[in-house]
């Protein structure tokens, strides 16, 4: 555990080291462990053959009386001899006749441990002469010699040397564990290597610039990676750069406004008479109109910033409700400016999911263009459009250029012919919301003579 009682992260390179050791040494075991047993198995079985075969042998010269029972072994000394010579291991024999022995050594143990069954015999552990011993057991082959038993006992010297060899050869299976365990740690050490020096890379540059992060040098399999972090790097930038050009943007925009509310000021509280500072003061409610608008404006664009769009509530909509509240709002004002304010609207609803708020918003921003591009006596026309659902606001003002329709979206763009003081943010808030809600926003040449923009909304989806 860290400080704090954080618990520890793991580390990769540990992770894959152990995820590829673990089954590779459980393997090796298991086949060392079943090697060894059957080999072990194996060799002690042809060591019991072995010593049956000497049991037989000596059970062949086995002689039977006419009382039954057996009163003779033919055993030649050469053949004694022969059957008790070992270089390693200590022999012993018996034949027993119910208990007597009739040749050979007494006291050999007839029964004991791990005993093995074969065709002609059977083997088993014992103690013999103060010695471990290995047993063999078989029947007299003669007639009448069914009591009869023939044993031969032998040390396991042999046997245990040959336990010891067959360990040995497991010697360079460990020593290729070992190896292969070694070549997997440098393996992942420099496979992981790539990773952890981007990751240092990136931990450098994170502090210092927003650079991106060069992929020569990367394996092929770490490039979306790396990818990945510059198209965040590049990201971060758009971000900074976006938020310097609205904050230098914003002071620009701010300073005019408070400059003239500063001037005003000292001009209201130098005026020689009441009536020049009334009109000083209607100056100023006019400025001061004007930057609460712009404030309101720099706020709602800092809220359609692009990286925050998923974070707002949709509902159904239907667009003639949102028509009629804006037009609702600048009634007043299109017959202060003498404006003819037009609403068409379809006769069936024309929903859209979307909110409503931004909407309205967007609507009001391409009214109170049209209305100022208008100017007095002039004309109008906001329609609501079923289908594909949509609004649009035209006028009888002078249009927009061709050329400027793409531009005329971006913030603080005013046009080549403005006829109106504005803050150039307007057409940047509609652009955001359309993009927001997935829309459109298009300009044409409306039927008043002016411009005419529209924005055109999805459907919404069948349930």
């Amino acid at each position: 555990m860290k400080s704090g009682g954080a618990p520890a992260r793991p580390i990769l390179y540990r992770q894959l080291t152990l995820r590829l050791m673990i089954p590779l040494v459980l393997i090796v075991a298991i086949v060392g462990a079943i090697g060894l047993i059957s080999t072990g198995t194996e060799t002690g079985a042809v060591f019991d053959r072995w010593l049956l075969d000497a049991a037989v042998s000596l059970a062949d010269q086995v002689r039977s009386s006419h009382g039954g029972g057996a009163d003779a072994v033919d055993l030649p000394e050469a053949a004694r001899t022969m059957l008790a010579y070992d270089e390693i291991d200590h022999t012993w024999f018996s034949v027993e006749d119910r208990g007597r022995v009739l040749i050979g050594n007494a006291g050999i143990p007839s029964s004991g441990l791990n005993a093995a069954t074969y065709a002609d015999g059977r083997t088993f552990d014992a103690v013999y002469d103060g010695a471990p011993v290995r047993v063999a057991a078989v029947g007299a082959p003669c007639a009448g010699c069914e009591h009869v038993v023939v044993l031969v006992a032998e040390t396991m010297l042999k046997r245990q040397r040959s336990n010891r060899v067959v360990e040995w050869l497991l010697f360079p299976l460990a020593l290729m564990l070992v190896v292969t365990c070694s070549a997997i740690y440098i393996a992942v050490r420099r496979t992981v290597g790539p990773l952890e020096a981007l990751a240092e890379q990136w931990k450098r540059q994170a502090h210092a610039s927003l650079q991106p992060i060069p992929e020569g040098d990367l394996p092929h399999e770490l490039s979306p990676f790396a990818t990945a972090l510059n198209d965040l790097l590049a990201r971060m930038r758009e971000i900074l750069v976006r938020e310097r050009m609205f904050a230098a943007a914003a002071a620009h925009q701010l300073r005019t406004p408070l400059t003239a509310l500063r001037l005003g000021m000292a001009r209201a509280r130098n005026s020689p008479d009441i009536e020049t500072a009334r009109a000083v003061l209607d100056e100023l409610a006019q400025v001061t109109e004007h930057t609460g608008r712009l404030v309101q404006q720099l706020m709602l664009l800092g809220r359609l910033d692009p990286e925050g769009r998923v974070d707002i509530d949709r509902a159904p909509v239907d667009l003639r409700d949102v028509a009629r509240d804006v037009c609702g709002l600048f009634a007043e004002a299109a017959l202060e400016h003498h404006v003819d304010l037009e609403l068409q609207l379809p006769g069936i609803p024309a929903m859209v999911v979307a909110q409503s708020d931004l909407l309205v918003e967007a609507l009001a921003n391409l009214i109170d263009n049209a209305l100022k591009a208008a100017g007095r006596k002039g004309r109008v026309l906001v329609a609501v459009i079923e289908s594909p659902p949509g609004l649009r606001v035209c006028d009888s003002g002078p249009g927009i250029k061709p050329s400027e329709r793409r531009s005329i979206f971006e913030r603080y763009a005013r046009g080549s012919r403005p006829r109106w003081e504005g803050t150039g943010l307007g057409l940047a808030i509609v652009h955001d919301i359309a993009t927001l809600h997935g829309a459109s926003v298009d300009i044409t040449d409306g039927e008043l003579g002016g411009a005419c923009l529209a924005i055109t909304l999805p459907a919404p989806v069948a349930p």
